[in-house]
C-alpha cells in the first residue's frame, strides 16, 4: 500500500459520506493502492440549532478552515488536522506532506487555510505540511449566482437579431441557464441535509464579489511551494438562433453550470495545472416557445460534467488518482 496522506474536503451543503457515495475512496484504495489509514474525510463540524447540534455545511468557511489547523474543542477533530496527518504519515514510512482534494467551496476552505502563514484570530495557521492541492470545480474567482441576462445581451451576436425574436431567444436562454444553476444548487445537499439557503454565509462567501475571495486572490496569499491542479467542467452549447437574414450558430460556454471555466482554472499567485472535462450540445432556438425545460438541451438530465456530477465520472476519478500517486 502507498502511504500517501490525503484529506478530502467536500462541497457546500454536502457531507463526508459524499466521497464514499461517489466511490472515490474505494477507487483510490483499489486502483491507486493508497493506504486507507491515511485517507481522511474532512468534517465541517457542528453548530447548535436550538438544543440540537447541526452539521455546519453552509456556515462560515473561515471558521470551518480552522479544523485543518487545530480544533481541539471538537471530539475527533484531530482527524482533520493537516499537521497531525503529516506526522502519522511519517510514522508509517510515508511523506511528511499532505495532499488535499477539494470540491467546490471545499477548495476555498483549503485556500484560506494555506493563506495563513501567521495565525488569524481563530488560531488558524499553515505550517508548510501540504504538497499537492487538487481543486474540482472550485470557484476561485467566484460562482455565478446572479442574473446572467445582462452578460448575454452584451454579446456581439445579440445586435444582429430582429428586435422581437432577439428578445425572446435571449430571454429563453437566460432563463434556461438560471434554472439549470438552481437545479445544481438544489442537488448539492445530501439526502438528509436541508436545502442550501440563499442567505447561507458559505454561499455568499463564494459569490463573485465576496470579501473572502478578494482576500484570497491577492498573489501573496498562495504559497509558492504547493502544487495546484484545477479540474473543471466546461459545458458548451451551440444555439441555432434567428437573424435578419438566416439562422446562425452561436457557441456559448456555461462552465459546469455553477463555476465558469476562468474561475475554476485560475489562482492568482500561482500557475495551476488546468484539466478540463468537456460536454458539447446543439440546441435549436429559432422557434422559442418559452415553455421548454432547459434539461431538454442535454437530453433530459444534467450533463456528466455539471458541478454536482463531476466527482461521479470515472475520468475525473482516474485523473485524481494519477495526480496523487505520481511523485
Amino acid at each position: 500500500m502507498l502511504p500517501r496522506p490525503v484529506i478530502l474536503i467536500h462541497d457546500l451543503g454536502g457531507s463526508p459520506q459524499d466521497w464514499d457515495r461517489w466511490g472515490l475512496v474505494a477507487h483510490l484504495v483499489r486502483q491507486g493502492g493508497l493506504d486507507p489509514r491515511l485517507i481522511r474525510r474532512f468534517e465541517y463540524g457542528y453548530v447548535r440549532h436550538g438544543t440540537v447540534p447541526r452539521y455546519d455545511a453552509q456556515g462560515d468557511l473561515i471558521q470551518i478552515a480552522r479544523r485543518l489547523s487545530d480544533d481541539s474543542a471538537a471530539p475527533g477533530g484531530e482527524a482533520c488536522q493537516v499537521d497531525a496527518l503529516a506526522a502519522e504519515s511519517r510514522a508509517l514510512g510515508g511523506p511528511g506532506k499532505v495532499s488535499i482534494v477539494a470540491v467546490g467551496a471545499g477548495g476555498i476552505i483549503a485556500r484560506y487555510y494555506l493563506s495563513r502563514r501567521t495565525a488569524d484570530a481563530l488560531g488558524t495557521r499553515y505550517n508548510g505540511n501540504v504538497d499537492k492541492v487538487i481543486l474540482v470545480g472550485t470557484p476561485n474567482r467566484g460562482a455565478r449566482l446572479g442574473s446572467v441576462a445582462g452578460d448575454f445581451r452584451k454579446m456581439w451576436w445579440a445586435r444582429v437579431f430582429p428586435p422581437s425574436r432577439s428578445k425572446a431567444a435571449l430571454n429563453e436562454i437566460c432563463r434556461g441557464f438560471e434554472t439549470l444553476r438552481e437545479r445544481v444548487l438544489a442537488e448539492m445537499p445530501g439526502e438528509s441535509c436541508p436545502p442550501i439557503s440563499p442567505r447561507a454565509l458559505g454561499l455568499l462567501q463564494i459569490s463573485e464579489k465576496s470579501f473572502l475571495l478578494r482576500y484570497l486572490n491577492r498573489a501573496e496569499c498562495t504559497p509558492k511551494d504547493v502544487r495546484f491542479w484545477c479540474l473543471a467542467g466546461q459545458i458548451t452549447v451551440q444555439f441555432l438562433v434567428p437573424t435578419r437574414l438566416a439562422r446562425v450558430s452561436v457557441e456559448m460556454h456555461f462552465g459546469d453550470l455553477l463555476t465558469m471555466l476562468p474561475s475554476a482554472t485560475t489562482i492568482p499567485g500561482t500557475r495551476p495545472v488546468p484539466i478540463v472535462f468537456r460536454n458539447g450540445y446543439c440546441v435549436d432556438r429559432t422557434r422559442p416557445t418559452g415553455a421548454d425545460d432547459p434539461l431538454d438541451w442535454f437530453g433530459g438530465d444534467l450533463p456528466p460534467f455539471a458541478h454536482t456530477r463531476l466527482m461521479q465520472q470515472p475520468e475525473v476519478q482516474r485523473t485524481i488518482r494519477d495526480i496523487l500517486t505520481q511523485d
